[in-house]
């Protein structure tokens, strides 16, 4: 960072004293034209004939620098603007003193995009953070002391047009004394303000309004302070104290910015700001002048803040590809509102009297306050963690698009060298003889031969395998960055490359792989099942770095960018081709990328179950269930990948447990008992470990009969497991059912009741598929349900799972009668061959229900 600072400093010093000049004049004008009698509209239109310049400028100022380049460009439009201010003290008439200021605004428009463009070059991802913030502290550092230069002389002589007009030029000498060349400027596409507006249109509103309160309380607040006797010095300081407050207040407003719903602090903000409004002019009547400066700071500070915060309002509804598009109509929206604010304000001020100004402010923060209170109750707030980091602003000035770190960083093409030039040149007639020349450049300085190697290799005709290979020999420690460089000129020979790579160092397979996936991320499948063919035993290795790659990319990933990202399909794609390359190593490699994006776990469990890897086990059970001296035992060891397989997934992923279950019992039903009994006996586990934690609590629970909500939530997921694998497989429902309880013996009443309710509506339901006739009633189909399977099922429901938790067998018969009244003696019968003492007890309870 310090030596970017430093390699820019002669652009900050430009850039310093441009706006000293600039903040001198924003006093010195308003002043004049008030002692000359000029009225407060036409005060008002001229200062905004300034943002008029600002918009064309920023609309024509690229063009510019295309035309001409940087330093031309802006040597040429900053001394323009010093000859406006100059004419200024030739002529004390308004027009005149519009239309300078109009050129005036439209030279530094084309000022601030030179600089903007520099600076953004001049920046790497890491630092253009830091410099944006450098840069508008120099913007703010001038106008404050700029305003100070009004007590050189009297605003009534042409002295004080006559030193900003030497500011200016002053401005133009270190940055012709500095051998720095000028970027090459790319014409960015823009986004319109109508499709801007669909997608934000808080932000867009924040902005038009922001430009028009920044626009009028900046450049009237001289005619303002005149009314209430603040001049000469006093008037540097209350300019000063505004320009002081806008600088001082982003640090809390953006830090609350990040910290609470944007649209709530907006709010909050403007009415403190509206309120600060009303207390200037009452606090200017009482005489308190420090707390007129007080309060006008704060309504300043947050005015100036209305602007950044109306950007972030906008990014966090925008994709990142569409953030820089859509700042030219944010730019657009701000500088349409700095036209009509000076001007709409002088009008009411000429009406109401010039201490209006603040009134004048305050009623416009009131409409934006109830406008975002409108848009609070139609659209919902972003989660705070979701919203976009607020960025400081200025204002004044055209925003830095390409430095804001919330955009998306394009890194700026670095010219070849001339060696690299000439390599090429020699290429396009001779390519044997430029692989050659590039071997002997690169034997004399090494540092080139990657440059070298990328620029080479993209000439049509180059052996670019005797390329690579000459390069090997000659920089062989710098044999990645060369692969890097070949594949980012010839990406189609990606998978070649690292395979030549693997014959010479097997060891760097992996990383190199992995690089170029990250920089391709088109290649990723490609490039790891190249990585784990060269060297089969990194396949875990391989898996571990793109699920680590796949989840900073999707911690990092914006709301808005969520409609587009296929991380997910990317991670299961890439398992899948490791598993080919891999298969002893399949559910090791699926855990690892399901562990880092549980998101995976279904589709990856579904991509495993499809695959060729589950089909040697499908034949086994297959041949099974057809061989009639088949045990249980057996048709569960052929079910035992996939038993592993929801094994392995569910302990790195236990919230989508339940769905990976579903999604492999779909693929293979007759594995729903064995897949249910390891869910099930996963949350009995989890359920154990709740209790063991404190015994003391276990044993209150006990004496009190209160259920722990780790039960409840046990024996829930324990239900919603049993409804979800009986939709998929509908036929193992009686064996799912058992296999759960007998893992969670207490969910027993609970999956009693879930399955009763099944075997009531699937009865109900073939009694009205099965009568056709269009007169049959309810009553028909009450009698269906009297049918004896349904009974027989509700007997077989009970029995087992009274088996599998005698414990909880007279639970689950009572939640079975609940559910099937009309099998309550069906019930009693099959159970009365029990034991006589427990029969009794189930008959008290059953007599209890009055349908039975």
């Amino acid at each position: 960072m310090t030596a970017t600072f430093f390699s820019l400093i002669s652009l900050f010093v430009s850039c310093f004293i441009l706006f000293l000049g600039n903040g001198l004049m924003n006093v010195l004008l308003p002043v004049r034209m008030g002692l000359d009698g000029i009225s407060t509209d036409w005060i008002g239109l001229v200062q905004s004939l300034y943002y008029v310049g600002l918009l064309l400028g920023a609309i024509y100022s690229k063009n510019l620098i295309m035309r001409a380049g940087h330093i031309r460009m802006f040597a040429g439009c900053v001394s323009l603007g010093g000859v406006s201010m100059l004419i200024c003290s030739l002529f004390a008439d308004a027009a005149v003193w519009g239309g300078m200021r109009l050129v005036l605004g439209f030279c530094n428009a084309c000022a601030f995009t030179a600089m903007e463009s520099w600076l953004s070059d001049a920046s790497t991802k890491e630092t253009r953070g830091k410099v944006l913030a450098v840069y508008n502290a120099v913007v703010l550092a001038g106008l404050f002391i700029g305003q100070f230069f009004m007590n050189i002389a009297s605003p009534e002589t042409t002295t004080l047009f006559v030193i900003a007009g030497v500011l200016l030029s002053l401005s133009v000498i270190p940055v012709v004394m500095s051998r720095h060349k000028g970027p090459v400027v790319e014409d960015a596409s823009s986004m319109s303000l109508r499709a801007l507006f669909k997608i934000s249109p808080l932000g867009v509103v924040s902005c038009l309004i922001s430009g028009l309160i920044y626009s009028a309380a900046f450049n009237l607040l001289p005619v303002f302070a005149k009314e209430y006797d603040i001049v000469d010095f006093q008037l540097s300081l209350y300019m000063g104290a505004a320009i002081l407050g806008a600088f001082l207040l982003q640090f809390p407003v953006g830090y609350l910015s990040d910290r609470f719903d944007r649209r709530t602090v907006l709010l909050c903000l403007l009415a403190l700001s509206a309120a600060s409004c009303i207390a200037v002019n009452l606090l200017a009547l009482m005489g308190m002048t420090w707390a007129v400066f007080l309060a006008t700071a704060i309504t300043c500070g947050i005015i100036a803040c209305t602007y950044p915060i109306s950007i972030s309002e906008a990014f966090d509804k925008l994709r990142q590809n569409e953030m820089v598009a859509a700042m030219g109509s944010m730019i657009l929206a701000f500088s349409v509102g700095g036209v009509l604010g000076p001007y709409t304000a002088s009008l009411a001020m000429q009406v109401f009297g010039n201490n209006a100004l603040f009134y004048f402010l305050a009623v416009i923060q009131t409409l934006l306050a109830l406008f975002v209170l409108y848009r609070m109750q139609v659209r919902e707030a972003l989660p705070v963690e979701d919203q976009e980091n607020f960025v400081m602003q200025g204002a004044g000035m055209s925003a830095a698009v390409d430095l804001d770190p919330r955009t998306e960083y394009i890194e700026s093409e670095i010219p070849l060298s001339a060696e690299a030039e000439t390599v090429i040149s020699v290429a396009q007639h001779d390519p044997v003889a430029a692989v050659k020349m590039a071997q002997a450049i690169t034997l004399s300085d090494p540092t080139k031969g990657v440059e070298l190697a990328g620029a080479v290799a993209e000439i049509e005709g180059v052996d670019v395998f005797n390329l690579y290979e000459v390069m090997k020999q000659v920089i062989p420690f710098q044999i990645l960055d060369v692969t890097n460089a070949i594949v980012t000129t010839r990406p189609e020979l990606a998978t070649e490359l690292v395979a030549k790579l693997a014959e010479w160092y097997p060891d760097q397979v992996v990383s190199i792989a992995a690089e170029i996936g990250r920089t391709f991320p088109e290649r990723r499948m490609e490039m790891a099942r190249a990585a784990a063919e060269a060297a089969p035993e990194t396949a875990i290795e391989v898996a571990e770095y793109y699920a680590q790659v796949f989840a900073d990319e999707r911690e990092a990933l914006r709301p808005a960018d969520r409609v587009d990202d296929t991380s997910e399909e990317d991670a299961v794609n890439v398992v899948s081709e490791l598993w080919d390359v891999a298969p002893d190593q399949a559910l090791d490699m699926a855990a690892t990328m399901v562990d880092a994006v549980p998101e995976t776990a279904v589709s990856v469990a579904e991509e495993y179950m499809a695959s060729d890897l589950i089909e040697a086990a499908l034949e086994v059970s297959q041949s099974l269930k057809t061989s009639s001296g088949s045990s249980l035992e057996q048709l569960e060891n052929a079910y035992q990948q996939q038993v592993d397989l929801v094994s392995r997934l569910a302990e790195v992923a236990p919230e989508q447990a339940v769905d990976v279950a579903v999604a492999v019992v779909e693929a293979e039903p007759e594995s729903a008992a064995a897949v249910a009994a390891e869910i099930a006996s996963g949350f009995g586990d989890s359920e154990q470990e709740c209790e063991d934690t404190d015994v003391a609590d276990k044993a209150s629970d006990v004496m009190t009969s209160e259920t722990d909500d780790s039960d409840v939530a046990s024996y829930e997921s324990s239900v919603e497991l049993v409804s979800r694998l009986v939709e998929v497989a509908p036929e193992q429902a009686m064996d799912v059912a058992v296999a759960v309880v007998e893992a969670d013996p207490d969910s027993a009443a609970d999956v009693a009741a879930e399955m009763a309710g099944n075997i009531a509506e699937s009865e109900y339901d073939t009694a009205e598929e099965t009568d056709t006739s269009a007169e049959t009633d309810r009553e028909a189909a009450s009698d269906t349900l009297n049918d004896t399977s349904e009974h027989e099922a509700a007997v077989e429901l009970v029995q087992r799972l009274s088996e599998a938790a005698p414990d909880n067998a007279m639970d689950v018969a009572v939640a079975v009668v609940e559910s099937i009244p009309e099998a309550a003696s069906d019930v009693v019968d099959a159970i009365s061959a029990g034991d006589e003492a427990k029969d009794e007890e189930w008959m008290n309870s059953l007599d209890d229900k009055p349908e039975s």
